[in-house]
C-alpha cells in the first residue's frame, strides 16, 4: 500500500470511528460528507487511498469499508495493542477509570510513577510500578503506546527512555514539545492548544 498523507489519515481514523456506530449496510460519499463536514471528493480521494477492489458507485459497504480501515490502522481486537500510563497526577489518575478503551483494540497493562507512594496507595485494574522499573516492564509487556502525564520538567526525559526502550508512541498530555527519534510518533492532547487552534482558525476563514 501507498503512504497516506497525513491530513488523510487522521481523516480515515475518524472515519473508522464514525463506522463503528453507523447502523446503516452501505454509506455515500455523500452521507459521510454530511456526517463530517468533509467535500465528497476528499472523502473519495481519501478511501481511493486504501486500494480496495469495489466501487463507490452506489455507496460503500459499511463492513467491508470499516475491515478495510482496521486493517490500515492495525486494529484487530483478537490482538489488543498493550498500552501503558507514565505520572499518576490527577490527569494520570483520571485515566486509570477512563472506560472509553474498554471495548477497544488498545489496553493498558501497566501505570507508572516517580512516586512510590502513589503506586501503592492508588487502586487500578493493571499493576502500578515506579519510574524505575519503566524499561523493564515495557519490555517485559510488550507495551507499544504510552500516556504521558508527568509534570513538565520530567516530560523530555521520560519521552526519551519511552522512545530508547521500544515505545512506538505517546500521547503528550503535557504542554511540552518533545523531542524524539522518528520512529516515536508523538500525538499532542492539550485543552490549551486545542483552544488555540480554535481561535487561529477562527481568525483566518474556514479550512480547505
Amino acid at each position: 500500500m501507498k503512504a497516506i498523507p497525513e491530513p488523510s489519515r487522521r481523516r480515515l481514523v475518524l472515519l473508522e470511528r464514525l463506522l463503528s456506530t453507523y447502523t446503516e449496510k452501505n454509506i455515500t460519499s455523500q452521507k459521510i460528507e454530511e456526517l463530517t463536514g468533509w467535500s465528497a471528493a476528499v472523502i473519495r480521494r481519501d478511501i481511493s487511498l486504501l486500494e480496495l477492489n469495489f466501487g463507490a458507485s452506489n455507496g460503500y459497504k459499511v463492513g467491508e469499508l470499516k475491515a478495510a480501515l482496521d486493517r490500515l490502522l492495525d486494529l484487530s481486537p483478537e490482538q489488543p495493542h498493550a498500552c501503558c500510563i507514565v505520572g499518576l497526577g490527577r490527569m494520570g489518575q483520571a485515566l486509570l477509570d477512563n472506560r472509553e478503551l474498554y471495548e477497544s483494540p488498545f489496553k493498558i497493562v501497566a501505570g507508572f510513577d516517580s512516586s512510590v507512594n502513589r503506586t501503592e496507595i492508588l487502586r487500578s485494574a493493571f499493576p502500578l510500578h515506579p519510574t524505575t522499573m519503566l524499561e523493564q516492564v515495557i519490555r517485559e509487556e510488550g507495551i507499544r503506546y504510552a500516556m504521558l502525564t508527568v509534570e513538565p520538567a520530567e516530560a523530555q526525559s521520560i519521552a526519551v527512555r519511552l522512545a530508547n526502550c521500544g515505545i512506538r508512541g505517546i500521547v503528550n498530555y503535557t504542554p511540552c514539545v518533545l523531542t524524539v527519534s522518528p520512529a516515536t510518533r508523538v500525538e499532542n492532547v492539550s485543552l490549551l492548544t486545542s483552544l488555540e487552534n480554535l481561535t487561529a482558525a477562527d481568525s483566518t476563514g474556514p479550512e480547505r
